[in-house]
């Protein structure tokens, strides 16, 4: 375990093994804070924070289902030992379903809430109240979607989830700026990511035609997703909090068919 540089500020990435959660860890690093590198487990976590550290940067890889409040809070306990007190939680872990309406298992669609719903809410109450315990001003950033602005077929668990999150932190933000800590969510578009690689793949979306749909002509970068946080993470964004910043290459500004 890296032992903690006390000039760095902390933060926590869940999700961090790949994709969003990985481009924003680096991100994070890049900008001077020490990262807790969460995921599944310590070990899938383990190549971002090796990565992180042989560029000199400071982080921990930890394991936990962020739907597991006891797991979550044993894990924030070692970034905690390791690194120092957390001030930036950063909630990105979450699942995607693709399935008709009428034929979503129940089972499946509890499944995404627990890790997409449940899970910010544990991440967000466990790191705020260690903020507020130490006196910490903090910032909080969820990972929404703008399939949580806009209806997508064949994923009522996903827009349901992410539609909830993007309200969520709206009143997080009221019930913590008494603490002095900060509660946003950034919504990303269609991102190049390895979940959206795999949907092309199998057949489930068609990426052309995708690509075609966004005004800016491409596919999103992770890094474009990192940035957004990282400033929503920085002192250049401290008079905003309960925004949802949408990144999506004007995708749902885009109204014509």
């Amino acid at each position: 375990m890296t032992t903690g540089d006390a000039t760095k500020p902390v933060a926590v990435v869940t999700g961090a093994s790949r994709g969003l959660g990985a481009s924003i860890a680096r991100r994070l690093a890049d900008d001077g804070w020490a990262v807790g590198c969460l995921a599944t487990s310590a070990e899938s976590a383990s190549a971002i924070s090796t990565e992180i550290e042989a560029s000199g940067g400071s982080a921990v890889a930890v394991g936990a289902r962020v739907e597991d409040r006891d797991a979550l809070e044993a894990a924030l306990d070692q970034v905690e030992s390791g690194l120092g007190l957390i001030s930036l939680m950063v909630n990105n872990a979450g699942i995607s379903q693709v399935a008709p309406f009428l034929e979503t298992d129940p089972a499946d669609f509890a499944r995404i809430i627990d890790i997409n719903l449940l899970g910010v809410f544990h991440g967000s109450q466990a790191a705020a109240r260690r903020m507020a315990a130490n006196g910490l001003s903090g910032s909080i950033i969820q990972m929404g979607s703008m399939a949580g602005r806009v209806g997508f077929p064949k994923r009522v668990g996903y827009c349901g989830t992410k539609a909830a999150v993007h309200h969520m932190t709206k009143v997080m933000a009221v019930d913590l700026a008494p603490h002095k800590i900060r509660v946003n969510a950034v919504a990303p578009g269609y991102i190049r990511t390895d979940m959206i690689q795999n949907l092309f793949d199998t057949g489930t979306l068609d990426e052309a035609p995708l690509q075609a749909r966004v005004p800016q002509g491409e596919l999103g970068d992770p890094d474009h997703i990192a940035a957004a946080v990282a400033w929503l993470a920085s002192d250049e964004s401290s008079y905003v909090t309960g925004e949802v910043l949408t990144v999506d290459g004007g995708w749902t500004a885009y109204g014509h068919i």
